[in-house]
């Protein structure tokens, strides 16, 4: 029922390119047409994704079946490969966050503060894509060597290429290149993944993705498990409703490493660029304004919330800390903002992708295919 397709040598930005010695190199140098793999994509009948081996350089279309994909989902979650891990790591002593009294503008007022508690479980599961004053992404490991993370992290849609120079750094921080900044190393990829929809449309529907690493961090930092949470869930977790003499929900968070050359960066890393590669969350949590944008499973695929990101933050996860009562799993990928600087008006600026059914299929499939 699975099917990978050959399409050709992949296209990648930068000057490294993957080696020769592809096993299907003798095929075909040349890519598959974008008209031509338009015609092939069709999300409501087959789960299809792009794959590109970063080692060869080789790209396949994969295709499942609805019900196949259903099927690895829901074997997956009864052996319970959804659930997060806290990994062997020993977490070192937590540091409160300074304050950022001059505060960039986003939503008004930012109110991100850096952290220093990124080798605790799960803040060490999560970390940095590349990274530099102007570019970089997040991303979180939901496996042992799985990061889960924005599909325009991934391939550039506009340039037609992939990115491939950025490994993956989880609970880094600063960028001084050592083990103090480092402290689970960095982590090239081996493959990546992104819906094929998200090849030929850029429909930010589709904006989601995976690494695979060449190596097995997770071993160390840990896992967030996932899960497709119902709008009604979402809001109990997320919204804060006042209760007594304190809030019910309000447990909803993010977590990203913002490029600090942009207006709308926290100002304190844009006043000392030394700073670039440290992690930043909101004092605030994040609350969900809408939902929107139905995808091929037929559920929302994206919503909107009103804690503080910038340009960096994308990939990263939307998640929460007390599912079933303290469970830590991702529920959103940071995707889009609607404004660089916002208006004190404007509050609920940053598009999530909703993980929902259609992720949860890609997630279980690529990890079992690449444990």
């Amino acid at each position: 029922d699975v099917r990978w397709q050959y399409l050709g040598k992949a296209w990648f930005d930068g000057p490294e390119q993957p080696a020769a010695g592809s096993k299907v190199e003798a095929e075909t140098t040349k890519r598959v047409p974008a008209d031509d793999l338009k015609v092939q994509v069709k999300p409501g009948e087959l789960r299809q994704w792009v794959a590109v081996n970063l080692q060869t350089g080789d790209e396949y279309l994969v295709e499942l079946p609805v019900e196949t994909a259903k099927g690895v989902r829901q074997l997956a979650a009864q052996a319970g490969y959804e659930s997060g891990y806290e990994g062997d790591a020993v977490a070192e002593a937590d540091e409160s966050p300074t304050a950022d009294l001059g505060k960039g503008i986003s939503n008004g007022s930012d109110t991100r503060t850096r952290r220093f508690n990124n080798t605790s479980y799960p803040y060490r599961a999560m970390g940095q894509i590349g990274g530099g004053l102007d570019w970089g992404c997040s991303g979180t490991l939901v496996g042992r060597r799985h990061v889960l993370t924005a599909a325009h992290c991934l391939y550039n849609v506009s340039s037609a290429q992939w990115t491939i120079s950025a490994p993956f750094y989880p609970g880094r921080e600063g960028t001084c290149g050592t083990a103090s900044c480092q402290p689970y190393g960095a982590h090239n990829g081996t493959w990546f993944f992104t819906p094929a929809a998200w090849r030929t449309t850029g429909d930010t529907r589709y904006d989601y993705g995976m690494m695979v690493l060449v190596g097995t961090p997770g071993n160390q930092t840990g896992w967030l498990g996932y899960a497709a949470l119902s709008q009604g869930t979402l809001e109990d977790y997320c919204d804060k409703i006042p209760f007594g003499p304190g809030y019910l929900g309000g447990q909803c968070y993010n977590r990203g490493y913002p490029a600090c050359g942009f207006v709308e960066a926290p100002m304190e890393c844009r006043v000392n660029t030394n700073l670039q590669g440290w992690a930043y969350q909101d004092q605030a949590p994040c609350e969900i304004g809408s939902f929107y944008s139905t995808g091929a499973d037929g559920w929302a695929a994206r919503f909107n919330t009103n804690c503080d990101m910038s340009r960096g933050h994308s990939g990263s996860a939307v998640f929460t800390d007390v599912y079933n009562g303290s469970g830590k799993v991702v529920f959103g990928i940071a995707s889009t903002q609607s404004c660089a600087v916002c208006g004190n008006n404007q509050s609920y600026v940053n598009g999530m992708r909703r993980v929902t059914p259609e992720v949860l299929d890609m997630i279980s499939y690529f990890k079992a295919q690449m444990p």
